[in-house]
């Protein structure tokens, strides 16, 4: 008698916590949501760079450094608060040749660029029209887009969450239940513009029968839009 009673006690430890794990064991409902918004760009970047070759490196850094000057002092002129030019390349390189795999030296190629940092859109087309008119010929890159993207951000998550956690409650009472806090909240966004628009033209002012076409391309850019989307996933313990 005293042996099954002993065999009963050890088989009521063994059971008793895993009924107890499974009694306090609590109900969860996860919850992903996901919203989008398009702002406009905020910021545009433009990319010149002047290119010249030859034999005298000193006359081509001469004359580099006088297109480049000429361009960046008009540019200044028109720029306002938060607006800038900074220098972003300054090469000086040996173009060679080759025949018989024998590298043979034919010029020097010396590059100059700089960046332009805009925030009024309006400006876009006449700092572009400013930079070949005082001989730079090519505008390497155009790119739009939103310094302001983390504030943004922020205020799609705040309407994401809303609308996640609005959701959640909607499926708990479905369930005859209802939320009793939250677990986990997993929030993520990002910005995104598409395809940036790009504006290439490596020999603006080569022909002048050609301004006239440039000056059309150039006034026809637009910044489009930054597509913003916000995505929560929000798990929450029910009553």
């Amino acid at each position: 008698m005293f042996k099954k009673m002993c065999v009963m006690l050890f088989m009521m430890t063994l059971i008793t916590p895993a009924v107890f794990a499974i009694e306090n064991q609590e109900s969860t409902l996860s919850v992903d949501y996901s919203m989008t918004k398009s702002v406009a760009p905020d910021t545009a970047t433009i990319k010149f760079y002047v290119e010249n070759t030859g034999l005298n490196v000193a006359d081509l850094k001469e004359k580099n450094d006088k297109t480049v000057n000429d361009a960046i002092t008009k540019i200044k002129a028109q720029l306002g608060e938060g607006e800038q030019v900074k220098t972003i390349a300054y090469s000086i390189n040996n173009i060679y040749s080759y025949k018989d795999k024998i590298r043979i030296f034919q010029k020097y190629e010396v590059v100059n660029g700089f960046e332009v940092k805009l925030k009024d859109m309006s400006k876009v087309s006449k700092i572009i029209q400013t930079a070949t008119d005082a001989g730079v010929k090519k505008v390497g890159s155009l790119n739009f887009t939103l310094e302001e993207a983390q504030n943004e951000c922020n205020k799609l998550l705040a309407d994401t969450v809303k609308a996640a956690a609005k959701r959640a409650n909607y499926v708990a009472g479905a369930l005859n239940t209802s939320i009793s806090k939250i677990k986990s909240v997993n929030p993520y966004c990002s910005a995104s513009s598409g395809v940036q628009p790009r504006y290439y033209n490596s020999l603006m002012k080569a022909e002048a029968s050609s301004a006239a076409s440039d000056s059309a391309v150039i006034e026809s850019i637009e910044p489009g839009e930054i597509n913003l989307r916000a995505n929560v996933n929000m798990m929450y313990y029910l009553k």
